[in-house]
């Protein structure tokens, strides 16, 4: 059997495996995590199970891996190979996959994990078919790349369109026009410059690029969720501009709902500090706390809640010891 034959038949055998890394990891994920997500949906008979099929994909340089954060735990990382056998292409039409310079893309990516995982545990997810589905009919854009944000457009148009068609596809047309925008720098061909006289519209990119992600749509309610995986550096200031420029995203499109944001702290100790600051008493007035405070500025009080929670990620992931970590 060839190297490319073995390579294909290991692909084969463990297609979810690879599957889950590159869709729900962007490409890389934390082995422990990667054994529960494995396990959680019954792909494997035990964690030791999992351990020899990424030890298998590695050998046969399908994946490769680094060592996390903890100095302990490794972060499994997909190679070439993966991205031409998902997509059909040969070595020589796939980009080799790009490698961020810090760790930040990768904590930020294992957050997301994460949240799914406790979503699946919650929910009874058990199959990729269930989880997929979930994420699907709630709305969530937390996995989705930049230029799946007009496919999501589309799939909610009968929703995100019947208030403000006008805004709607400008908002699908700008989204493409960024796609395109993207693809031509990835083949080095020059960028066209945007009309003197377009203003740029505020699509829901804008929140992505900070990390602010819908994860539920009630239009019975006439409710949006959004979550923030914050970090060390995440000030009250800065949350409070991002959850009101989201929400007036939101009314761009639908006027009459209100949103909420769940801020997802790294730790017990980054929870308490991030609700200290945005329930400080704001400067220039007596007792009203500062994220109130703004949200009135705006004339959006009553139109926006927040909640700040623990997600135990450095006790979770980390070993608990790692606790400078930056989110993105």
């Amino acid at each position: 059997m060839t190297q490319e034959q073995t390579k294909q038949l290991l692909c084969k055998q463990h297609r979810n495996l690879l599957y889950i890394i590159l869709h729900f990891g962007n490409g890389a994920m934390l082995l422990p995590q990667l054994r529960a997500f494995c396990l959680a949906l019954g792909l494997y008979a035990n964690g030791q199970a999992v351990n020899r099929a990424v030890r298998e994909l590695r050998e046969a340089a399908i994946l490769a891996r680094q060592t996390w954060i903890d100095n302990n735990s490794d972060l499994i990382l997909c190679r070439k190979y993966v991205y031409c056998f998902f997509s059909g292409k040969t070595r020589e039409e796939v980009a080799t996959p790009r490698r961020p310079n810090t760790m930040a893309p990768y904590i930020l990516q294992a957050r997301k994990v994460d949240w799914l995982l406790s979503i699946m545990e919650k929910g009874g997810l058990t199959t990729l078919e269930s989880v997929e589905k979930y994420l699907l009919s709630h709305g969530c854009t937390m996995f989705l790349r930049l230029p799946a944000l007009a496919d999501f457009y589309r799939r909610y148009s009968p929703l995100l369109a019947q208030d403000s068609p006008k805004n709607y596809r400008a908002q699908v047309e700008q989204l493409k026009a960024g796609t395109e925008q993207r693809s031509r720098l990835a083949r080095g061909e020059p960028i066209s410059s945007m009309p003197a006289d377009s203003a740029p519209v505020t699509t829901l990119e804008k929140s992505h690029r900070r990390g602010l992600y819908v994860i539920n749509v009630f239009p019975k309610k006439q409710t949006i969720c959004f979550a923030l995986f914050a970090g060390r550096e995440t000030t009250a200031q800065k949350v409070m501009d991002w959850v009101i420029d989201t929400h007036l995203w939101a009314i761009s499109l639908l006027p009459s709902y209100s949103t909420i944001l769940y801020v997802y702290a790294l730790d017990e100790n980054h929870a308490g500090t991030l609700k200290s600051a945005l329930t400080a008493v704001a400067p220039g007035t007596e007792q009203t706390p500062y994220y109130r405070y703004r949200l009135e500025g705006q004339k959006l009080a009553g139109r926006v809640q927040l909640g700040v929670t623990d997600s135990h990620f450095i006790e979770n992931w980390c070993g608990g010891i790692c606790r400078t970590i930056q989110s993105h």
